[in-house]
Parts: structure tokens; C-alpha cells; sequence
């Protein structure tokens, strides 16, 4: 009776999985391909778990296969609940939007937010490194530009990656980056110098009752890191 109802709580569990992938395939057609191969790769996932339920008759082997295919699924479903993070607090530059998503909202002239640059110095990183601005004054809606400075007075070539801070932390998910150094790692020779762009615009959602955000970025050196996992897939 008890095996009875488990195979019934799979077989619910794979009609769900179906129609929600289903749904959302259908909802948002211009899904990302990576996104796309993740979903398909949970659904595979689940449908092992499934028939390995209803087919696997020794228990000790069924349960190695049901986690293994398990934690298989939750692996895959990490890569899109991350997103959804990022989205949501603003960690890690993943707020990547378009000029049109930008300039579509339109700009609310009937405010001002002062938005500051600072930098987190970090004493294992020998770069210069500052912003052009100490601050700027912007209307949400409206397309802002500015840079920060950086420079590698060593005598080696170094890779960085630089991590964004928003306070207060509430105003992170208002905060669109349209282009920002923070994407990507940094590489600068020895000597070397660069002013890295940074574009962005504040959703007209913002609370009213912020009127000043602060930006801080924190550089860090991932030369050694970069050089590892390259010589790794080699």
C-alpha cells in the first residue's frame, strides 16, 4: 500500500514538473537557451526518478539511484534559482538590461536621487583603483553615465573581478545596470591603465522615500584562479 502511494506521488510529481515546464516554455518564448537546456535537464531528472520508482524492485539500489538523480535535478535548478537571486538583490552584476528596457519607463523630472560611488579597498589587491564621480544626481528613469579608474602599478599582467555593493540593500532590485565593468574580469598588463564604463538608470518604482543610493565596489584579484582553471581544461 505504502509503495502503492509513493509511485502515485511520483507519477503526480512528473505531470507537474510537465505542465510547469510546459507553461513556462510557452509563457516566455524568448527564454535563453541555456535556461532552456537547464529546464529540459530537470525534466529528464525527474522522469529517471520516476521510472527507476516504479521499476527498481531492490530498495538499498532504487534509494542510491532516486538521490543520485535528486541531486542531480536540485544541481541543474540552482543555475536558474540563481538568477532569480541576482535579480532580486542586485549581487554579482547580474541586473544586465537593454538601453530600450531603460528608456521605455520613461523619467520621473519630479525627482532627484543622489547616487554615490565608493570603493572597498582591498589590501590584497595592489591596484589604483577610484571612481570619476564621488556622486551624481539623477532622475529614476533616466540613463546615467559615469566610470571608475583603474590602473595596475605592478610589474606583472593581473586579472580582477570587481563585486558591487547597493545600500541601502532594499534599493538593489531599483538599481539597473545597462552596461557595467563588473560583467566581466578585467585584464591589465604591467603599468597599465583603464576607465572602466559604467551605465545605469534607476526603475521609476524606486520607494519615495529614497533618495540616496550608494554604489561600492570591492576589486579582487583572480589572476591565480583564472590561470588554474585554464590550465585545468587543458
Amino acid at each position: 500500500m505504502v509503495k502503492q502511494r509513493v509511485k502515485i506521488i511520483f507519477l503526480l510529481t512528473l505531470i507537474f514538473s510537465i505542465m510547469a515546464f510546459t507553461y513556462v516554455i510557452t509563457t516566455y518564448p524568448s527564454l535563453k537557451a541555456n535556461d532552456r537546456f537547464v529546464g529540459y535537464a530537470i525534466l529528464f531528472n525527474v522522469l529517471i526518478c520516476i521510472l527507476i520508482a516504479f521499476f527498481v524492485q531492490q530498495k538499498l539500489l532504487r534509494n542510491m539511484c532516486l538521490t543520485i538523480f535528486g541531486m542531480g535535478a536540485f544541481a541543474f535548478a540552482l543555475v536558474p534559482l540563481y538568477d532569480v537571486f541576482c535579480e532580486t538583490t542586485g549581487l554579482n552584476g547580474k541586473l544586465d538590461l537593454s538601453v530600450k528596457a531603460a528608456t521605455s519607463q520613461g523619467v520621473d523630472l519630479s525627482r532627484q536621487v543622489t547616487v554615490e560611488f565608493l570603493v572597498n579597498h582591498n589590501n590584497q589587491m595592489p591596484w589604483e583603483f577610484r571612481p570619476k564621480n564621488n556622486a551624481l544626481i539623477v532622475h529614476p528613469g533616466e540613463l546615467a553615465s559615469t566610470a571608475y579608474y583603474a590602473k595596475n602599478p605592478t610589474s606583472r599582467t593581473m586579472l580582477a573581478q570587481a563585486v558591487p555593493s547597493i545600500s541601502p540593500s532594499r534599493a538593489s532590485r531599483y538599481f539597473k545596470k545597462v552596461e557595467c565593468f563588473c560583467f566581466s574580469q578585467q585584464k591589465l598588463g604591467p603599468g597599465e591603465f583603464v576607465h572602466l564604463g559604467l551605465r545605469f538608470y534607476l526603475s521609476s518604482d524606486l520607494p519615495k522615500d529614497v533618495q540616496r543610493i550608494t554604489l561600492a565596489y570591492t576589486i579582487f584579484d583572480v589572476t591565480n584562479t583564472i590561470m588554474q582553471e585554464t590550465h585545468g581544461h587543458e
